[in-house]
């Protein structure tokens, strides 16, 4: 296991992904060949009083709150004080915090912690905003790879922490810990990658829901081009109808279970961090949430070879990132 290339390969699938984020797998299929970073924030269909959200303070190559977050985790996890929900709020604000010191501005992304950041809520707030929702934003999910390298009693109970903090839905919580025992499974146990929704079964006390999904994307042959069929099992109706994000394009929605089933799914079915990088990005919609996970795990798994120079070259902070990766190795 590698956690320096963990990290670095999970800046490198956010960064990469977060330049085509939004945009119908399509659209990405025919313009994004993985030789050149594209840059189509400005073409997501939102409204024209949104699209700032996406575009202002954005630069190419920058990672975003998914990469941030998961270093709030890490930051949270060598403390040494107790493992709260306050805690990793407290360290998800300081890394949000460091980037505004370093580029003078707030780095892309956070959904509804923006709210927390901007002082619009307070962080009770955000909980019940997410509380009840059908389908909780992923953001417990996109941080939860850490969790999946903690000893085997801590994993369930610090993934739901996870959770609870932003979260506390159900689906949110079960979604942090099928993440973190997926990262458990390829980086610790290192078994076959194509028994890990089993595994993350076993090991997870899902609900029907979430059994069901699992189930349903289980049985998509790993071996195939995905259908139509196979799109609409993985990332639920297609195009993506409201409540869900984005609507209209076909791709994956910013929701937790959503980003879970594709996550295993991937994991199934890639060789290579780079494999996993670019099935991520095509499968459209929110790309970066997913990329940076599976690129981050088989990185952590088999290193960095094979993915392309440029973007070892290009992606922000990679020592920032080597530090981060030794403070968690002495620590943990």
């Amino acid at each position: 296991m590698n956690i320096e290339a963990l990290l670095i390969g999970t800046a490198i699938g956010d960064a990469f992904g977060a330049g085509v984020e939004f945009q119908d797998r399509n659209w990405i299929a025919e313009n994004v060949d993985f030789t050149k970073f594209v840059n189509a924030r400005n073409q997501i269909k939102v409204a024209a009083d949104r699209l700032s959200v996406f575009t202002e303070n954005y630069t190419p190559w920058d990672y975003t709150d998914d990469t941030e977050m998961t270093i709030g985790v890490i930051n949270a996890l060598v403390s040494k004080e107790k493992f709260t929900k306050d805690l990793l709020v407290e360290k998800w604000q300081e890394e949000y915090q460091k980037g505004i010191d370093l580029k003078g501005y707030g780095r892309n992304g956070h959904g509804s912690m923006r709210w927390y950041y901007s002082g619009e809520k307070t962080i009770e707030e955000v909980r019940s905003f997410q509380r009840n929702r059908a389908n909780p934003g992923n953001a417990p999910a996109m941080r939860a790879v850490p969790f999946g390298l903690l000893r085997e009693d801590l994993i369930n109970s610090y993934s739901e922490i996870n959770a609870r903090a932003t979260h506390p839905n159900e689906i949110a919580i079960i979604s942090s810990q099928c993440i973190s025992w997926a990262a458990h499974y390829f980086l610790i146990k290192n078994e076959d990658p194509k028994n890990i929704i089993d595994y993350c079964l076993k090991t997870v006390a899902c609900n029907s829901e979430f059994i069901d999904y699992l189930n349903k994307v289980n049985q998509i042959d790993i071996e195939k081009p995905l259908t139509e069929k196979d799109y609409s099992i993985l990332c639920g109706t297609q195009p993506i109808e409201a409540p869900y994000f984005l609507p209209g394009i076909k791709g994956v929605p910013s929701d937790s279970k959503f980003t879970v089933g594709c996550v295993l799914y991937i994991l199934k079915k890639s060789k290579t961090p780079f494999e996993a990088l670019k099935y991520s990005v095509l499968l459209g919609g929110d790309v970066d949430s997913i990329a940076s996970i599976t690129t981050g795990i088989l990185a952590g798994k088999m290193g960095l070879e094979g993915i392309p120079k440029f973007m070892l070259e290009n992606v922000e902070g990679v020592d920032y990132l080597k530090n981060i990766a030794k403070k968690f190795i002495d620590e943990i």
